[in-house]
């Protein structure tokens, strides 16, 4: 049971609770070995105590495992420590089985406890060694240790000792902080990428579910370009998430550059070059509105190839115009051909890719308005 609990403590994430861990197992060795050392020197009265510390130090580790109450556990080893030391001091044994300067304690107050906590404990330590030292000054006035240089250097050490600490603890906390607030962002993002992940797979759900009524309805194409649309659809919606993981924004994604690599796209799978011009502000766009765009872009495209592919009209020019006025955006599709384009019936028209526009743009709160001239000409109005 004890193995397990310091199997689980060694792999904690709280620093403190593996620090005082470490310092109950490393404290109960050492008081062992000094009283072994002490007993074979002839000490018997220090190797009593040094056994009898390493004792109580084993039974306190086992309450602290328990109870897992780091501050309390704590101040008990630091008040084993100050005892300790303050009788290795007076018992005239000092240079015999000296076990740790008082000052260093010091560090322990900065990393166990609270700034404000820290502060009085390292006032009331000091304190506290000011009295021993002043009652070893008197009782023992031959002995070097209790001399007003050896003492000045306990002062200046413990002086020096606490800058440190109280840098340490600053330091330390700022750093933990920022570890803790980018933990809290990581776990964040990955929420929200499982979000999004489901999102996706119940748009491609809902695209295929559309597609099975046309084939049921009899409005479908052929088999392959059925598979065919359904493929880019997939890669237009992919594409947004390749271009968020290769900028270092993980919000926002650059219109143009998106827009590029989908004219690409369309035109490999269909091994055509239809003429496209992109324009746009240095506009970046969320995801969620990227994905939208991206599928309405991708319906548009295809069927545009598949008008200049049929009865060997020539090939049209598409312009893909993006704006931004104030927090709205205005998206224009311009296919200029010679070919004139019946009005009517695409407005009426009932296709799975009419209807996909309507709902993505219906999706976005947006507004769209189709007109006719040289081609046809799109305007999408939507909240950006």
């Amino acid at each position: 049971m004890v193995v397990g609990c310091l199997k689980r403590i060694f792999r904690s994430k709280d620093h403190k609770e593996i620090m005082l861990t470490g310092l109950y197992l490393s404290s109960i060795a050492l008081f062992s070995v000094l009283g072994i050392v002490s007993g074979w020197m002839g000490y018997t009265t220090i190797l009593w105590i040094k056994l009898g510390i390493a004792v109580l130090n084993t039974a306190l580790l086992y309450g602290y495992i328990r109870s897992g109450n780091t501050r309390l556990y704590a101040i008990f080893l630091i008040l084993i420590v100050e005892l300790d030391s303050a009788f290795v001091m007076l018992s005239q044994q000092f240079s015999n089985f000296v076990m740790i300067y008082p000052f260093f304690i010091i560090f322990g107050f900065f990393f166990f406890f609270k700034l404000r906590t820290a502060v009085w404990m390292t006032i009331a330590h000091l304190l506290y060694w000011l009295m021993i030292s002043a009652y070893g000054h008197y009782a023992f006035p031959e002995d070097p240790t209790f001399q007003v240089v050896s003492l000045a250097n306990i002062i200046v050490s413990s002086f020096i000792a606490t800058v440190f600490a109280y840098l340490y603890h600053i330091s330390t906390e700022i750093t933990y902080k920022a570890l803790e607030h980018a933990n809290r962002q990581k776990e964040i993002l990955l929420k929200e990428i499982h979000h999004r992940i489901k999102n996706n797979l119940n748009k491609i759900s809902s695209m295929i579910g559309l597609q099975m009524l046309s084939i049921e309805n009899g409005k479908a194409e052929d088999t392959n370009e059925v598979l065919r649309k359904s493929k880019l659809r997939i890669e237009a919606m992919g594409m947004v998430h390749d271009a968020l993981y290769k900028t270092h924004d993980l919000e926002k994604i650059k219109f143009d550059i998106y827009m590029h690599n989908l004219i690409r796209l369309v035109n490999q799978t269909y091994g055509n070059d239809i003429s496209s011009v992109v324009r746009s502000d240095d506009i970046y766009l969320p995801l969620e509105v990227m994905m939208k765009i991206g599928l309405v872009i991708n319906e548009l495209l295809t069927n545009s190839i598949k008008y200049a592919s049929s009865d060997n009209h020539e090939e049209p020019i598409i312009t893909i115009d993006l704006s931004k006025e104030e927090n709205n955006c205005i998206l224009k599709y311009d296919q200029q051909s010679k070919q004139p384009v019946d009005l009517e019936s695409l407005e009426k028209s009932n296709t799975l890719g009419m209807r996909l526009i309507r709902l993505t743009i219906k999706e976005m709160g947006g507004e769209m308005k189709i007109s006719n001239g040289d081609g046809l000409k799109l305007v999408i109005c939507f909240s950006c």
